[in-house]
């Protein structure tokens, strides 16, 4: 078996089923049709009582007029054969509870009553008890002017045996309610398998499965009717990212050729790198937050990355290292960009989803250049807040991911430091890292500064190889934290620079600053 498949395979294990889009999609499904059969069996209960209680009446009224002819002559002759006849007639039905056969002074002619009748809690007698009762006058004579009153015929229906027959006929109503629930809630999961969940799986596995050598030819997954959604336009943004990258490559191959091969790689990879950042127009939009972002390789090209992806509800950031600098670096950034980026346009949530998907196809993609490479990587998720908000919450952010602390400056001059050590591992490192990730949430207030940054800034050294460290960054940030995001920023790598003097940037400088507005 193919190594690919082994690795789609692993990626699929690790999902446990309980957390995944199709179980999801069933259990809301399931609990909704559930809600409205429940609902509309309660509805057709309602119309079955109302029916058979239409029912009993009539049948019974029915009855009574049948035998009333032969009641009323027994009655007259006092024959108590006769009159035995009616009542044991009328008695055959398992409804009856009682029947008497009286004459016109009211003594007893004939009485039949059942003893194995069901007893009739509270809420049969509240729904049945009005209709259990009946009399009907007895009447002799050839003509109805001129006849007589010979006695009087009453039956007494037994609640409970009615009730036993109510409960059997609303249970086959909630039975045969639950399974239409059972088959819409299969038929909608399925759906939703075939349109949504298998085309994204589908997806995952070609990103996995990308050459690094040749990314252009990556398995584009064809998806048919969904060329025009968010799912196409997804595939169809990778595939141009895809064809780029692989024209750089292309790029790079001509210039070796031409004995230009170092420095036509170098510059391509610099160019996708920066065409990949984002633009000062895009910063600028972002509601809520001002932020500013600084990225210096210490080559041509780097291994650091960032990127700030905005949705509706507020803004994704994620910062990371990639193990050494040079063209490798570069390359597994800008794979590192492209996962990240994917994931996070289809709108996946979890987090821990997210960084497992990324750490999975990085790994892969590592090992088959055979680089050894891997990174720190922290994703940020801020929203902007809510009305209802404590007062004075502007937004939230919510941190997971293992790389350098995360510095916010409140405006009321604390300075908090967050180690992001128990929050992730590095991405590429191990094959599975699910189990690693974590998730730290805080507030934010107006005024406050949260500042990201890698190593090459904290670890940068003068000419007597004194890092520049912590603490002074810490020292920086809480002067000017009252100033803009940008102007921080210039502060923080202008320091970083006199610091270092003359000495050589060894390391890749990337800083990004966020500041609620």
């Amino acid at each position: 078996m193919n190594d690919s498949g082994a690795a789609e395979r692993r990626i699929d294990s690790h999902i446990p089923f309980t957390r995944s889009l199709t179980f999801r999609q069933a259990a809301v499904t399931l609990l909704i049709v559930a809600l409205l059969g429940l609902l509309g069996g309660v509805v057709e209960l309602g119309a079955d009582w109302r029916s058979m209680r239409a029912e009993i009446q009539e049948n019974t009224l029915r009855s009574l007029e049948l035998v009333r002819g032969s009641a009323s002559q027994a009655a007259f002759q006092f024959n108590d054969d006769l009159a035995a006849q009616v009542v044991d007639g009328l008695f055959a039905h398992r409804e009856m509870e009682s029947v008497v056969l009286r004459d016109n002074f009211g003594g007893v002619l004939t009485r039949r009553d059942r003893e194995d009748t069901p007893p009739a809690g509270a809420v049969v007698s509240r729904l049945f008890g009005d209709i259990t009762d009946y009399s009907v006058d007895l009447r002799y004579g050839a003509v109805p002017e001129a006849s007589t009153d010979v006695g009087a015929l009453e039956v007494t229906l037994a609640a409970g045996e009615i009730g036993a027959r109510f409960t059997d006929r609303g249970l086959v109503i909630f039975v045969v309610g639950l399974i239409k629930a059972v088959v819409i809630s299969a038929l909608v999961v399925l759906i939703f398998y075939f349109m949504i969940t298998r085309p994204l799986i589908g997806l995952h596995t070609a990103i996995t499965r990308i050459d690094p050598v040749r990314p252009g030819d990556w398995p584009r997954p064809r998806f048919p009717r969904h060329e025009r959604d968010e799912l196409g336009q997804i595939v169809s943004s990778l595939d141009h990212l895809m064809q780029a990258f692989q024209q750089g490559l292309e790029q790079r191959d001509r210039a070796r050729d031409e004995n230009m091969r170092l420095g036509a790689e170098l510059d391509v990879s610099r160019r996708i790198q920066h065409i990949l950042l984002p633009s000062r127009d895009e910063l600028d939009a972002i509601e809520g937050l001002d932020i500013a972002t600084h990225m210096e390789p210490a080559q041509e090209v780097g291994g650091d990355y960032y990127d700030i992806l905005s949705h509706d509800e507020g803004v994704r950031i994620g910062i990371g290292d990639v193990t050494g600098h040079g063209l490798e670096s570069g390359v597994v950034m800008l794979m590192t960009q492209s996962a990240v980026r994917t994931l996070l346009t289809s709108r996946e949530q979890d987090m821990v989803r997210v960084m497992d998907v990324i750490n999975t196809t990085i790994y892969n993609n590592v090992q088959r250049m055979g680089c050894g490479k891997n990174l720190t990587l922290a994703l940020l998720d801020y929203r902007r807040a809510l009305e209802g908000s404590e007062p004075g919450v502007r937004g939230h952010i919510n941190i997971s991911g293992q790389h350098e602390t995360v510095i916010i400056a409140r405006r009321d001059g604390s300075m908090e430091v967050i180690d992001t050590d128990e929050l992730g591992f590095p991405i590429g490192l191990v094959e599975e890292m699910a189990h690693f990730v974590g998730q730290i949430s805080t507030d934010l207030h107006e005024g406050d500064v949260v500042v990201l940054y890698t190593d090459g800034i904290t670890e940068a050294a003068d000419e007597q190889n004194r890092l520049y460290g912590q603490d002074r960054l810490l020292e920086v940030i809480a002067r000017h934290r009252d100033e803009s995001a940008e102007s921080i920023k210039d502060t923080i790598i202008n320091d970083v620079k006199r610091h270092m003097g003359n000495q050589i940037l060894y390391d890749d400088l990337t800083l990004v600053i966020l500041k609620q507005k």
